[in-house]
């Protein structure tokens, strides 16, 4: 069998997955939840849709995970200021204390994955990752053919 990039990716994928649940459990979030709580974390007042974009999923799934952030503490909805029918999230303060923290401990994660790696590895392998995630994204755009 030839050697495939997307098996190999969802094979990653899965357990890496599996490792992260024992790094965000600690700190009250699902692994599902971690994106949001760390998008909003580096911008801090965006609306769901906003949100859901940043993260690249379906505006169902952003829905659920901001209701149980919210739940747990961690968000907060304001009205917004200029447009009364957006509402904006931010993180609350005891979310900014727990953030601190989730980002050394997955900074943490990521050395420990990557400890083998050489600086030349490393960036070799993020930037093919990334040209993949752009070419995906860009397919995801483009009008489906008929």
């Amino acid at each position: 069998m030839s050697k495939s990039i997307g098996r190999i990716v969802t094979l990653l994928s899965r357990s890496i997955y599996n490792d992260l649940r024992d790094v965000v459990e600690p700190f009250g979030i699902t692994v599902g939840e971690e994106p949001y709580f760390v998008e909003l974390a580096h911008e801090d007042g965006l609306t769901q849709d906003e949100l859901s974009n940043r993260v690249n999923v379906d505006k169902s799934a952003t829905a659920r995970a901001v209701k149980s952030l919210e739940a747990k503490g961690y968000i907060v909805r304001e009205t917004d200021l200029f447009d009364k029918r957006n509402k904006r999230l931010y993180l609350t303060e005891s979310a900014k204390t727990v953030y601190v923290s989730l980002i050394e401990a997955l900074g943490e994660y990521n050395r420990q994955l990557t400890e083998e790696w050489t600086d030349e590895q490393y960036d070799l392998v993020y930037e093919s990752l990334e040209i993949l995630q752009l070419k995906l994204e860009r397919k995801k755009d483009m009008p489906h053919q008929a």
